[in-house]
């Protein structure tokens, strides 16, 4: 099977020649240590990963050495890790979010990253379209405490806005499926931590809830399969997020409290699950031998159907190379070796 054949197969909950892998984001100091390079779509092609993850491309404009305004209007800051942070944000009064202008979906350099990939991995791979379903593009438009706030001070106003980059989003998925034949499409949209959802439950039903049904089942209409992502403890949610359409659930997370095994019981025949190698814990702080280990027991208690394993989160700065490196290669060698058996098994039963 190509790389792109397993993530399909996961997908589908059914079973690939060997469990795929791939992540959202690898440092770049990782990937230069692995693989002599820091482009994150030449690294993950050069890992040999299944799938690689692409977001649309803005243009930035930068004020100095560190500091830069992108087409959102948002300045950010460079930190050294994958995510630049946000210093300050265009929208500053939501009930004039109208006089707002979101940059055009359809520029040709908003797809130049995509474009780049899809040639490189000639089909061998799978690319994950990595867009918004709501919340994510809130924060960064109206800053993090507003975003909050205004989701209880101005309902009716939040939701409108929301609407909005609800529909920007499948913008870019529609022109995505379209003109680049993308058929997975990611959101990695955080509303939780590990004590549980980052607003009330009523909060997110009243507000995001609509707004998150529509996203997921336009991209499902689109003809694509939709990986959600969200760290920390979203259990009062999962229900209705499965409900609404998703494909496979990200990452699992352990500093949570989830444990992947439990939760493929619970869910594995709805969706597919991705995860939860701890890059907190063990990819971090722990030996080849730990990591080698940890994932022959997440393999040994989600068998090998409708997942994707990977981190918890993503390989920052902070994992180990050898340890990624480590988790990538146990995957492959156990997920050859099962094949294989699988394949002798079978020719057994046939001449016996």
């Amino acid at each position: 099977m190509t790389g792109k054949q397993r993530i399909l197969t996961a997908l589908q909950r059914e079973t690939p020649d060997c469990v795929p892998t791939f992540e959202w984001f690898i440092d770049a100091a990782v990937t230069r240590a692995l693989v002599g390079t820091t482009e994150p779509v030449a690294a993950a092609h050069e890992l040999d990963l299944d799938a690689i993850n692409v977001r649309a491309d803005y243009q930035k404009h930068f004020l100095d050495s560190s500091t830069f305004v992108d087409e959102w209007g948002v300045k950010r800051m460079l930190t050294g890790d994958c995510v630049p942070h946000v210093l300050e944000s265009p929208i500053k009064d939501i009930a004039c979010h109208r006089d707002y202008r979101f940059p055009d979906a359809a520029a040709p350099h908003r797809f130049e990253t995509l474009d780049r990939a899809l040639k490189l991995v000639d089909g061998r791979r799978a690319i994950i379209w990595n867009l918004r379903d709501g919340f994510s593009d809130m924060r960064d438009l109206l800053g993090y405490e507003e975003a909050m706030m205004q989701m209880l001070l101005e309902p009716e106003h939040y939701a409108a806005l929301l609407d909005r980059v609800v529909d920007y989003n499948l913008a870019l998925a529609r022109i995505g499926v379209e003109r680049f034949g993308v058929e997975v499409v990611a959101t990695t949209d955080d509303v939780a931590n590990a004590k549980g959802l980052l607003m009330s439950p009523a909060s997110y039903f009243d507000v995001i809830a609509p707004a998150f049904r529509k996203v997921i089942g336009g991209y499902r209409s689109l003809g694509c399969h939709v990986i959600k992502h969200c760290d920390g403890d979203v259990r009062p949610l999962l229900d209705f997020w499965v409900e609404s359409g998703i494909s496979c659930l990200d990452p699992i997370d352990p500093a949570a409290g989830l444990h992947m095994p439990t939760m493929k019981e619970q869910y594995g025949d709805r969706i597919c699950l991705k995860g939860n190698i701890d890059c907190a814990g063990v990819l971090q702080s722990g030996t080849v031998a730990e990591v080698e280990t940890a994932v022959r027991d997440l393999l040994r208690g989600c068998g090998r159907s409708g997942i994707i394993l990977s981190s918890s989160n993503s390989i920052h700065r902070g994992v180990k190379p050898e340890n990624y490196m480590a988790m990538v290669q146990v995957l492959r060698r156990e997920g050859r070796d099962a094949a294989r058996k699988s394949v002798e098994s079978a020719h057994a039963d046939v001449t016996s």
